[in-house]
């Protein structure tokens, strides 16, 4: 039986918008109609990805926060999470600010238990530039990150410079100074943001997790993505495929490049995967 695991933000849904095109809608009803499982892997918090699977009709599971959450869809709550410990999140923002006297923290929380709707996580420092957080019911800002920083349901970190985003040599520098610590993920972005997570976790873990717990095997599982964060989980899938709207790195490690997600590509992905299914 394959497993179907695809990213939200670039590939399910349609460019600025909340919504999945409808042909990718179609073809995740006829997948789980043939009793194909769909996933969801995302670096969205849980409360952004239950009304996107309302709209989509699909009350499964999802693998958020880049791996960090998992989360039953069909509660909603949260089942499991992979928290950072407080030395690792000390040492990460010492190193940091001893190279980057400049850098801004902002922190991500999630409790396991049901998902509460209008109760986003986030704390950011100030310094950090985060115009839509304000946006975000109970996100909030404090003077210094380390003031919440032994809350012990912080799941992932992003650490912000003010520097051209497009210039990789910022992400390696921080990568250099903290791989050893945490999973780091570079942020498309005009300016430099760097995702942080528990070392070893990412959409791949998260998407393993799951099949396992079906019995199904990585050979059997088809992933589709866009950007940085999806590569692990494209290079552990038996089957991986990228949108054609996707960053180039991630086309360079998928097997298949699939239409647009304004194209609704996860269809195809789909399309295989019910192929893959009836000649197995």
């Amino acid at each position: 039986m394959p497993l179907i695991a695809t990213d939200l933000d670039g590939t399910l849904l349609m460019t600025g918008s909340h919504e999945p095109h409808p042909d990718a809608v179609l073809a995740i009803h006829q997948a789980l109609a043939a009793g194909i499982p769909v996933v969801l892997a995302t670096g969205r918090a849980p409360l952004d990805v239950v009304p996107i699977a309302d709209i989509i009709g699909h009350r499964w599971f999802a693998v958020c926060c880049d791996g960090t959450a998992i989360v039953d869809l069909s509660s909603p709550s949260v089942v499991s999470t992979h928290p950072l410990d407080l030395a690792t999140k000390n040492e990460v923002v010492n190193r940091l600010r001893t190279a980057f006297p400049d850098v801004a923290f902002l922190v991500d929380r999630v409790t396991v238990g049901p998902v509460v709707q209008g109760q986003y996580g986030l704390v950011f420092e100030e310094g950090f530039e985060a115009p839509w957080a304000w946006a975000l019911e109970g996100a909030r800002q404090v003077a210094s990150i380390d003031e919440v920083l032994s809350d012990p349901t912080i799941v992932k970190m992003c650490a912000f410079l003010n520097r051209d985003g497009q210039d990789g040599n910022h992400f390696s520098s921080i990568v250099e100074l903290v791989d050893d610590l945490v999973t780091t993920v570079r942020i498309n972005s005009e300016k430099t943001f760097v995702d942080m997570c528990h070392k070893g976790i990412s959409k791949a873990t998260g998407v393993s997790e799951i099949a396992e717990s079906m019995g199904i095997s990585q050979d059997h599982v088809f992933a589709v993505g866009d950007l940085h964060n999806d590569v692990e989980m494209l290079d552990w899938a038996g089957f991986s495929f990228a949108v054609a709207n996707a960053h180039p790195a991630v086309q360079d490690v998928a097997d298949m490049i699939v239409p647009s997600n304004d194209h609704g590509g996860v269809a195809a992905v789909v399309a295989a995967a019910l192929e893959h299914l009836r000649s197995s």
